[in-house]
């Protein structure tokens, strides 16, 4: 029967090795709070287009990225109703640089409003959408519950909200319920409000012409059996280079690509994710290498019995595997509290998903890997009979 001697190694000492796993969770949490923030702003830019029922979207060329107000005419709407395979062509309509919000007592702020019409069911969940029928009114808005706390918006009591003296640029606008979306890097806050809203609070959104005539997004609902790619390039075909045709999966990576390769965002968090792993490796070496200092007789009386190199690489490999594992369960745990406050607190959209513990987990193993291999060379320097004068 084989003895689990790095196992043994680690835990003979539980008041070192809670210290142990201490630093090297550290580590880990530093790893998964970079990681959470660089996807959480992934997730955040296109957590409004993940919401939207839609098979296509039509937007502007131009519109290099959703914040961007770059629009087209209603009239590709009208004409994408026309093409073979659609079932639905409904339109979106987004502003920001007219929109002000401002809660009495606070200070006005930019904010983002989506104008929807209010019977298409723009959005996958239905509570929203049921919300969004209640817009009777010009000057009722949903409110996105995850607005930053500086707007002033009510969270708690739906009546408190209703009764909140509210401005939209500059006209009195009436919150009527809560919908869940999120902040990003852009923006700080959303408002929904019906057409007819868009008309009353922006009427010079489209300069001189009629306010909805400038679209946002197209979305596009297929027909029953209608094949994606086909009417996705029918729609092309009619609508003509003026106009973008994407699928929602496209739109979504798009959109992605576009903060990961074309802002200094994604290197940030990046090069901190690797900060983190080396401070991980420092960590984790600093431990190996001091149990190896305290235990080189030991080691030594190993070596002299004839065990080799190999013998003693995965001793301290499988030493620095469980050493980096004890870290990285709690770290972990904590990273998930973590990111629930850091949600809360930010607005951001932040969700410990499998493939971010994967990616944390792979670098924790790197980190074992490289620790290790810069430790166990005291083992392979050591003279057993200088040891032993």
């Amino acid at each position: 029967m084989r003895v689990p001697l790095a196992w043994l190694n680690v835990r003979s000492n539980l008041g070192r090795m809670l210290l142990n796993a201490l630093g090297i969770g550290f580590a880990v949490v530093l790893m998964f709070t970079q990681i959470g923030f660089l996807f959480g702003l992934f997730d955040s830019a296109v957590e409004v287009l993940r919401l939207i029922d839609a098979d296509l979207v039509i937007l502007s060329p131009a519109r290099y990225t959703i914040p961007s107000e770059q629009r087209f005419d209603y009239g590709a709407i009208d004409r994408a109703k026309g093409i073979p395979g659609v079932s639905q062509a409904i339109p979106l309509y987004i502003d920001r640089s007219l929109a002000i919000a401002r809660v009495q007592g606070h200070v006005s702020r930019s904010i983002r409003v989506i104008g929807v019409p209010i019977d298409a069911k723009p959005f996958v969940d239905p509570k929203m959408n049921l919300r969004c029928e209640g817009l009777i009114d010009a000057r009722m808005a949903l409110v996105d519950r995850r607005s930053k706390e500086t707007y002033g918006f009510e969270k708690k009591d739906l009546e408190k909200l209703r009764s909140q003296s509210t401005e939209l640029s500059g006209q009195s606008v009436f919150l009527r319920d809560w919908v869940t979306i999120g902040t990003d890097f852009v923006y700080d806050g959303t408002l929904i409000i019906s057409e007819a809203g868009v008309e009353r609070f922006f009427p010079t959104r489209n300069g001189n012409r009629a306010p909805l005539a400038a679209v946002d997004l197209g979305l596009i609902r297929l027909a029953p059996g209608a094949k994606l790619r086909e009417v996705q390039d029918g729609l092309q075909a009619r609508l003509g280079s003026g106009i973008e045709v994407l699928t929602h999966r496209e739109l979504v990576d798009r959109e992605i690509g576009f903060w990961a390769r074309s802002t200094p965002i994604g290197i940030i968090f990046s090069i901190g994710t690797i900060m983190g792993m080396l401070i991980g490796v420092i960590i984790c070496y600093q431990i190996l290498f001091t149990d190896i200092q305290d235990h080189l007789p030991e080691y030594a009386t190993l070596k002299a019995m004839g065990y080799g190199p190999g013998y003693f690489l995965r001793f301290v490999m499988a030493q620095a595997f469980y050493l980096c594992m004890s870290g990285f369960i709690p770290g972990c745990i904590v990273s998930w509290f973590l990111y629930q406050w850091l949600s809360d607190w930010t607005g951001l959209v932040m969700r410990l998903q499998a493939d971010r513990i994967a990616i944390v987990g792979c670098l924790t193993l790197v980190m074992s890997l490289v620790s290790g291999l810069l430790a166990v060379r005291k083992l392979w320097r050591t003279d057993p009979a200088a040891l032993f004068k």
